[in-house]
Order: structure tokens, then C-alpha cells, then sequence
């Protein structure tokens, strides 16, 4: 994988076998819009496991259909996954979505990168 990519809807970042993905201001998740950000990511990993950060303070708003294809699609090839909200109405909406839609892979939220890559650290999984 490239170490860093940019699209329209988000920024990717390999940095110690993490892959950190910011998403773009006011980016507004529709069913469509997730389907794009697992195809690009799956794109970039070239079939290699990651732990993975994504940092959804920007985001304006995801719909229930892109959190369900998300939650179910949107961990391909990745072994946990780190969600870091900086805004706490988009941290409560992120615990929210883990516990609703419950992930397939080991997915917790964080208000800080550090403490998301703390986590990572902490909590070692198999690839």
C-alpha cells in the first residue's frame, strides 16, 4: 500500500502498521458514499490486514443503511478498529453505532488519537 492517499471524502496514512483514515469536513455518509470509502480502502490494502484509526470528527452525518453495510462490510481486512471523535455528539453517536450495529471486528471510540493508538497497542490481535 501507498503510505498516504487523499480522495474526496478522506485522507489514508500507513504509519506503523496502522492505517489511519481522516475523513473530509462536512462529509455526509449515505449508503453509496460507504460502499465508495470500503472499495477505496480495500483498494489501497492490496489484501493486507491493518489495525485501523478513523477519525470521524468531521463528519456531518453517515444514514442507518451506510452504519449497517459498515458495520458488516467496512472491517474487511481489518483486525480492530479505532473510532476518535473530538466533537462528543459525534463520540456518543460513534458508541452508539458499536453497540446497535455491532462491528464485526474489535471497534471501540476514543475522544483522542492517542488514547486510540494506545488501544491498538494495548490489545494485540492475529493477523
Amino acid at each position: 500500500m501507498n503510505e498516504n492517499y487523499e480522495n474526496s471524502l478522506a485522507l489514508y496514512e500507513l504509519k506503523h502498521d496502522i492505517l489511519y483514515v481522516r475523513f473530509k469536513k462536512d462529509l455526509i455518509i449515505n449508503y453509496e458514499i460507504a460502499l465508495t470509502l470500503v472499495a477505496d480502502r480495500l483498494r489501497l490494502q492490496s489484501f493486507t490486514k491493518y489495525k485501523a484509526i478513523c477519525d470521524v470528527s468531521e463528519i456531518r452525518t453517515i444514514d442507518s443503511e451506510a452504519r449497517r453495510y459498515l458495520s458488516i462490510y467496512g472491517s474487511s481486512l481489518l483486525t480492530q478498529v479505532a473510532l476518535v471523535s473530538t466533537y462528543v455528539p459525534l463520540y456518543h453517536m460513534s458508541r452508539f453505532y458499536i453497540h446497535i450495529n455491532k462491528p464485526k471486528v474489535p471497534t471501540a471510540v476514543f475522544m483522542s488519537i492517542k488514547e486510540a493508538e494506545n488501544y491498538l497497542s494495548l490489545n494485540p490481535t492475529k493477523l
